[in-house]
């Protein structure tokens, strides 16, 4: 415990210390992890792991961004809350210029950008996407 921040709620406290909460560090993980596999960051074929739902080669154009992942229906609970299902809704939520940074660190500090207000909230409801 920090002396003198004892007596306050999680989420003051991290506005005091200026430390983002555990779901906040969370989700830019996913998304960081994300980013990586999608940009080839890893030597992996991420196609089976993290499907596009429009392939980049087809050339069409949606709504939101060229890197919407695929959403996909799974039976278990402990497959849903792997990263390739966890990831979707928040992935395809961003914009643009978050999920087509062209290096990590830029993604992270557009990420912080565009997510600032999720920066100390530690309820679950606000990180519904």
């Amino acid at each position: 415990m920090v002396p003198g921040l004892h007596n306050l709620h999680y989420g003051e406290r991290l506005r005091r210390m200026d430390l983002p909460s555990l779901m906040y560090r969370r989700l830019r993980g996913d998304v960081i992890e994300t980013y990586k596999y999608l940009h080839g960051i890893y030597a992996i074929n991420s196609s089976t792991f993290l499907p596009l739902s429009v392939p980049v080669s087809a050339g069409v154009n949606t709504r939101g961004h060229s890197l919407k992942l695929q959403k996909r229906d799974c039976k278990s609970v402990l497959r849903a809350n792997t990263l390739g299902f966890r990831i979707v809704n928040l992935w395809n939520s961003l914009p643009e210029d978050v999920v087509s940074a062209p290096t990590v660190n830029s993604l992270k500090n557009r990420f912080d950008r565009h997510c600032s207000h999720l920066r100390y909230s530690y309820n679950w409801e606000d990180f519904k996407f």
